[in-house]
């Protein structure tokens, strides 16, 4: 079994040898229901994803544009909470021992569940955690900084356009897996990145970390990734696109194997576009 403190670092150590950039893709857990949403990220992994970000609901995801705000909404109303996203992670593991996992949401779920427990439950599933709404100077970053050190797993850090030098400086010390480098300000799904800034802001945060840098936010489409294949990140996420391809063939199509390959053609297509 790969190890977790190492499973980020192969990947990306392998696609720079390849001369690749990662593919990171993203699904709202338990939307649009649970058995759907595990099959989905089952088939996304076998796409060559190479790592896949799992959504935790919030009813209030203020970094999210409307398309994974409304699935947001429909797998809490469903009953989908952190305990049945850490159970469809594990199956997701279990399916795949080498794709990069990891979880993404809010503090105020992590405080709720309980950060030791939410830490120690994750231990051999996950490789890295986002929490959106975590300033990098507070006691609770280091709380739950720590608590996820203890257990191998990485706590990604975000960098926005508004980030200054000094604090990018100050986010890329404790740095861990990979920097997540937000290509536009607001929500994700909404504007589309322009990629000469995009790649001003990824030169600004390669001065002080020689950590893989991830671009998000505002990657909307195939003509997008394209433009991105030559982008100066080291890998892309795609959010919003996936989950918007999700909720269209899903309320075309019940079965759930039909959406599941639906998307993983979709996401084979992507890759292509990217490397």
């Amino acid at each position: 079994m790969t190890s977790l403190t190492n499973r980020i670092q192969k990947i990306f150590d392998k696609l720079k040898a390849e001369n690749k950039k990662a593919f990171v893709s993203f699904s709202v857990g338990g939307y649009p229901d649970e058995e759907s949403s595990l099959e989905i990220a089952k088939a996304i992994t076998n796409s060559g994803s190479h790592i896949h970000e799992i959504s935790f609901p919030h009813a209030e995801a203020q970094a999210d544009g409307p398309i994974i705000q409304l699935a947001n909404i429909e797998s809490i109303n469903k009953g989908i909470n952190l305990k049945k996203i850490i159970d469809i992670s594990k199956k997701i593991r279990d399916y795949n021992s080498e794709i990069g996992l990891c979880l993404m949401g809010y503090l105020n779920n992590l405080f709720i569940y309980g950060i030791e427990k939410f830490a120690k439950d994750i231990t051999g599933i996950i490789d890295a955690v986002i929490c959106v709404d975590l300033p990098s100077d507070v006691v609770e970053e280091k709380r739950l900084r720590d608590s996820l050190k203890k257990e191998n797993i990485a706590l990604i850090k975000l960098i926005t356009p508004t980030t200054s030098d000094e604090r990018i400086k100050e986010i890329v010390k404790d740095a861990e897996g990979f920097i997540y480098s937000v290509n536009v300000e607001g929500q994700t799904g909404v504007k589309s990145a322009n990629l000469d800034k995009v790649n001003l802001q990824i030169e600004k945060i390669k001065k002080y970390t020689t950590i893989p840098v991830v671009s998000g936010f505002g990657i909307k489409n195939e003509d997008d990734v394209k433009a991105f294949s030559k982008s100066k990140a080291d890998g892309i996420v795609l959010g919003s696109a996936i989950v918007n391809e999700i909720q269209k063939k899903s309320s075309e199509a019940m079965d759930k194997h039909i959406v599941a390959n639906f998307i993983n053609d979709y996401c084979k297509k992507l890759i292509n576009k990217l490397n």
